[in-house]
């Protein structure tokens, strides 16, 4: 009787190791091993001028090719800045809103008690309200500029 693989068996992985920079794939790999340096005698043989011309020619076509996508980059990395700069304005004037908000909420709320004490003055009830109000019509007012 066959048994049926079990597709739940994990592989393994005695023989594996972590692929690092050497293990990565790079450019040209086959040359890496040649030195660069050509003397005189190479330099003059018929083929190395037309490779040489061939790298240059493909070189400039890439540059050419690529020039745009570097003047895009820049464009778009200041106009990425501006958008930060906007971003973090808009944070801090929530944050403030916020703030006015929640302090004119918590005047408003404390003021009946205020009112219906008898150990703090009579006026303070009134003023915490409008104290209160004044700080929320605020956070409200800050808070709808923003957007």
């Amino acid at each position: 009787m066959e048994t049926m693989p079990s597709f739940d068996i994990q592989p393994d992985e005695s023989g594996s190791r972590p692929v690092t920079e050497e293990d990565a794939p790079k450019s040209r790999r086959a040359f890496s091993g040649l030195k660069l340096e050509l003397t005189d005698e190479e330099l003059y043989s018929p083929g190395v001028p037309k490779i040489l011309l061939d790298n240059l020619t493909r070189a400039e076509e890439d540059n050419a090719i690529l020039r745009p996508f570097r003047d895009r980059f820049h464009e778009c990395d200041k106009k990425n800045g501006k958008l930060e700069e906007r971003l973090t304005t808009n944070r801090t004037i929530d944050v403030i809103s916020t703030g006015c908000l929640m302090a004119g909420a918590a005047l408003v709320g404390y003021a009946p008690a205020l009112w219906s004490s008898t150990a703090t003055p009579a006026h303070a009830g009134p003023m915490a309200l409008g104290i209160g109000i004044v700080l929320s019509v605020s956070g409200l007012v800050a808070r709808v500029i923003s957007r």
